[in-house]
C-alpha cells in the first residue's frame, strides 16, 4: 500500500521563503505603524485609558496602547526588544510596575486603607485588561497585512511533494496553497488562516488568581480574566480538526517537520500525532539548525514517538 507523507509546517517555513512573519516582524510592524518607527521603550509609559463612546464603541489612543504593549511584552521577552517568543511571553506578562505607580491610600490614623487600595487595584486591573486585549486585534491586523506575493518557491521542497500528502500548518498564510498549489483540502490550518478568526496566545494552564490577590488585592478578577483571554485554546483546535488527526491512522509512515520549533503550547498536537503513528514511522527533521535536532528528538520521544529519525534539508 502506497503511504502518504505528513508535513508539519511552522513559521520558519514562511521565513525561509522570504516572508516577514517572525514575532519581531510583528514588533516592527507595531512600531512602524503606530509609533513613528520608535521601537524601543525603556521606561514604563503612561497607561492608556479606554472609554466607551455614545454608540458603544471603544475610544482610545492607539499610539499609547501600542507603546504600552511594546513595553510590557519586551519586559517579558527573553531577549527584550527583540521578540522571539511572543506567545509564551503573553503568559508571563508582569503588571507589578503598573500597580506600584498607584499612590498608597492611608486612613486617618496613617495606616494603609485596604478598602481604598483594593478599589484602586481593581480599577487598575480593569484598565490593564482593556488595554492588553488589543494585542490580539493588532496581531490579526498584522497577519492580514502579510503579502505572500514576495515569497519564492523552493524546487527542493517541490520534489518532496506528492498529490496525496497531507499538511499540518501552524502558519496563518496560504504559502502552501499559493506557492506550491497544494490542494486546500489537504491542508489543516490548525490555528486558522488569514481572513479568519486566528488562534493565538500562550499555553500556560496555571491559575494565578491567588498570586494576583496576594500581590495586589482587588486585581485578581480582571487579571485572571485577562490571562484566560490571552490563552490559546489548543484543546478546541484539536477537537475542531479531529477528522484530520483521525486520518493519520494507517495512512502515514513518514513525517517531515519544517520550520517548526516544537514549542510547549503546540505539543498537544504532536502527542496526538505520535499516538496515531505506527512504530515503524520515520520522522524527518530539517537540518536548518543542526543544534536543534537532539532537542527536537527528545521532545518527540517524550510525546510518545516510537519510530526512527532521519534528516533532510530544503
Amino acid at each position: 500500500m502506497d503511504m502518504s507523507k505528513l508535513f508539519i509546517i511552522g513559521n520558519g517555513f514562511d521565513i525561509a521563503h522570504g516572508l516577514p512573519t517572525s514575532y519581531d516582524d510583528f514588533r516592527k510592524y507595531l512600531c512602524n505603524t503606530y509609533m513613528n518607527n520608535k521601537c524601543e521603550v525603556d521606561t514604563m509609559p503612561m497607561i492608556p485609558t479606554v472609554s466607551i463612546g455614545s454608540k458603544g464603541e471603544e475610544i482610545c489612543d492607539m499610539e499609547e496602547v501600542v507603546n504600552f504593549l511594546v513595553y510590557i511584552i519586551s519586559k517579558a521577552e527573553p531577549d527584550g526588544n527583540k521578540w522571539g517568543d511572543l506567545e509564551a511571553s503573553l503568559g508571563r506578562l508582569d503588571y507589578d510596575e503598573a500597580f506600584e505607580m498607584l499612590p498608597k491610600e492611608l486612613d486617618d490614623d496613617g495606616d494603609i486603607n485596604y478598602w481604598s487600595e483594593s478599589r484602586n487595584n481593581e480599577d487598575m486591573a480593569s484598565n490593564l485588561y482593556s488595554v492588553v486585549v488589543y494585542v490580539k486585534e493588532l496581531f490579526a491586523e498584522w497577519v492580514e497585512n502579510i503579502d505572500i506575493k514576495v515569497a519564492s518557491a523552493k524546487s527542493s521542497f517541490f520534489t518532496l511533494l506528492k498529490s496525496d500528502d497531507i499538511f499540518l500548518t501552524f502558519n496563518y498564510t496560504e504559502t502552501l496553497e499559493d506557492l506550491y498549489k497544494v490542494n486546500k483540502e489537504s491542508v489543516c490550518h490548525i490555528h486558522v488562516r488569514q481572513g479568519k478568526n486566528i488562534l493565538f496566545g500562550h499555553g500556560d494552564a496555571n491559575d494565578y488568581t491567588d498570586e494576583y490577590m496576594r500581590k495586589n488585592i482587588g486585581s485578581e478578577n480582571s487579571l485572571t480574566e485577562l490571562n484566560n483571554f490571552l490563552k490559546k485554546d489548543t484543546e478546541k483546535a484539536l477537537e475542531d480538526n479531529k477528522q484530520f488527526f483521525d486520518d493519520i491512522n494507517n495512512t502515514i509512515r513518514e513525517v517531515y517537520s519544517i520550520g517548526f520549533s516544537f514549542s510547549c503550547v503546540d505539543l498537544i498536537y504532536i502527542r496526538e500525532i505520535c499516538e496515531k503513528l505506527p512504530d515503524n514511522a520515520v520522522w524527518y527533521l530539517n537540518k536548518f539548525n543542526p543544534n536543534d535536532i537532539p532537542i527536537f528528538k527528545k521532545k518527540l520521544k517524550e510525546c510518545g514517538f516510537k519510530g526512527s529519525f532521519s534528516t533532510f534539508i530544503i
